[in-house]
């Protein structure tokens, strides 16, 4: 996935994290509203019917029948009863701090209207409440929270219960209201505090969720970068085999075909030498496919490790003798200068003996009649640093990078498979030690490695 491709995602997915963030805002917002308004008509419930309960409904209904019509509200204010049961009502509304109105209602049985009787705020007395009747229908005779209401002056919540008489006859309803403005100011910060909670885990989420993509992105960009650096190496493999096997197979090929054509011709000597020449040819393609099987289990994490313990000089100087008789033939000086008394390591050792084979191999190699190569370990802390160190031609600063790629070759190209120190590579990296290469053109090459101390 392109750098351009994943800022577009990213960027998707935080206007994303925005809507839904404003979404769950606003949602939070009117969700918490319906909780606490609810909970303040329950509350104003509550307050009606204890109210509603201390209230004489015989005394009410004498008010009405000595009273009977708002034309005699004079009469009606200057009664005692209207004046005690007003008195209940306004310490109800002090004690209880219910900030709207609380009063009484009837319903005329003759014309089935709603009147205001006693009142908090305002001197009344059978004022007629048509607006209000269809809330009221359904909880005169039971009472109960009439909700959000249309009221002259804006929108309020109510409640309302009965006022009975000792003989359990309605005589009337009491009414507790509350402006939805003043209940929005009262419920504010607790609303707030909600919604502030809400987005706080929202934000927590949408974070979580934003690095997710990100990582996720991440992930499948680098397994595409990955995907097209494995088709890269599998074409480049391609590409070397194909060069390293053409170059052999034609000189078998060539060779057998001229003893077919020439078998009745040819002498023993010439016989022997083309039947050599086509051996060696056949002694490269068994070492490149033999190096290219063991490289491939290695990176694919095919070859399983079998650590063990045992003394790392024996193996260098094991291995140091196995190539003296080459270094000799080519009069190249080979020394080891190994302790004895080093500690033991912990490590594959067949892994490390083709470590220090190709090594020394790969030394001997590239290194001229007069040079040498010297075999070294030491000590540091926990570690066992083996290098292997010649004083031949060196490498450039610019192949350095790469030595250790396969099929990297140096400047005698004709020489080898290019896949011993790919091999070196992926076997220290499998059992996770560490390499290093030192060269400076026309002064020589330091290879080292780690292995750890049992």
């Amino acid at each position: 996935m392109k750098a351009q491709s994943l800022n577009k995602v990213l960027v998707y997915t935080l206007v994303a994290i925005v809507l839904m963030g404003t979404y769950i805002t606003f949602n939070s917002y009117y969700t918490q509203v319906a909780i606490y308004e609810e909970k303040e008509l329950f509350k104003l419930d509550c307050i009606a019917k204890a109210v509603a309960f201390n209230i004489s409904g015989g005394e009410h209904d004498s008010l009405v029948d000595r009273y009977p019509s708002s034309q005699l509200s004079d009469k009606a204010l200057s009664d005692e009863h209207y004046q005690k049961i007003r008195m209940q009502l306004s310490m109800a509304k002090q004690m209880t701090g219910v900030p709207s109105e609380m009063y009484t209602v009837i319903r005329d049985s003759v014309s089935s209207k709603y009147l205001l009787a006693v009142a908090t705020d305002r001197n009344s007395w059978l004022e007629e409440m048509d607006k209000i009747k269809p809330g009221l229908d359904s909880l005169y005779q039971k009472g109960g929270m009439m909700g959000r209401f249309e009221a002259a002056d804006g929108e309020r919540l109510g409640a309302v219960s009965t006022v009975m008489d000792k003989k359990g006859n309605v005589v009337g309803v009491l009414q507790v209201e509350e402006t939805f403005d003043s209940f929005l100011e009262k419920s504010k910060d607790q609303i707030y505090k909600n919604i502030l909670i809400s987005l706080f885990f929202v934000a927590l989420i949408g974070t979580l969720m934003f690095f997710s993509v990100k990582n996720i992105l991440k992930r499948q960009q680098k397994l595409a970068l990955e995907k097209a650096e494995v088709e890269l190496m599998r074409r480049e493999l391609v590409a070397n085999v194909s060069h390293d096997l053409r170059t052999p197979l034609a000189s078998i090929h060539g060779y057998i075909e001229t003893m077919l054509m020439k078998k009745d011709s040819i002498d023993s000597d010439t016989m022997s030498k083309y039947l050599n020449t086509s051996l060696q040819s056949t002694a490269k393609l068994k070492q490149l496919v033999e190096e290219l099987f063991e490289l491939s289990k290695l990176e694919s994490k095919e070859r399983q490790l079998q650590i063990e313990s045992f003394s790392v000089a024996e193996v260098a100087m094991d291995t140091v003798a196995h190539y003296r008789m080459e270094a000799q033939e080519k009069n190249i000086q080979l020394e080891a200068k190994i302790p004895t008394q080093l500690p033991m390591v912990k490590a594959d050792l067949a892994l490390t003996d083709r470590v220090l084979q190709n090594l020394i191999g790969n030394a001997l190699k590239y290194c001229s009649a007069g040079n040498t190569v010297t075999v070294s370990a030491e000590q540091r802390e926990n570690k066992i640093w083996i290098s292997i160190t010649d004083n031949g031609p060196g490498i450039s600063a610019d192949d350095l990078p790469y030595v250790f790629d396969r099929f990297k070759r140096g400047r005698t190209e004709k020489q080898g498979t290019g896949l011993g120190l790919a091999i070196v590579k992926s076997a220290l990296e499998l059992q996770k030690e560490k390499y290093t290469v030192h060269s400076e053109e026309g002064k020589g090459t330091t290879f080292q490695f780690s292995l750890s101390i049992a």
